[in-house]
């Protein structure tokens, strides 16, 4: 669930909400459609985090359309509010095996011959 703090620059120094008192001195976690409604409030500073990325991928076509206006962004789809709103997913890559070379022993055969 994405956390909000009131920005440190806002006129407000206290909101109370159905999740609690929000301050500027510690975030509060809040549900995503709730902090999605008020992300153009330039009071409020939300921070969004990975465990939320499948709710914000469910924002409906409607939440979409006001979200774009008001962030000013096209987002078409909700995979664009995620990129907007999520950091990026880390890839993993595999770590680089690499195999031993065998070091091969040839042993020379000293075909001398005694006369």
């Amino acid at each position: 669930m994405p956390q909000v703090t009131l920005n440190p620059l806002g006129n407000i120094g206290r909101l109370e909400t159905p999740y609690g008192r929000i301050s500027k001195r510690g975030p509060i976690t809040v549900p995503v459609d709730w902090a999605l409604m008020r992300i153009g409030d330039e009071n409020l500073v939300f921070t969004f985090v990975e465990e939320d990325r499948k709710d914000v991928l469910e924002t409906s076509d409607k939440t979409l359309a006001m979200l774009s206006r008001v962030l000013k962004e096209d987002l078409k789809k909700a995979s664009d509010l995620s990129s907007l709103l999520l950091p990026k997913k880390k890839v993993l890559k595999a770590p680089k095996i690499t195999k031993s070379k065998k070091s091969k022993v040839v042993e020379e055969k000293s075909t001398a011959t005694e006369e």
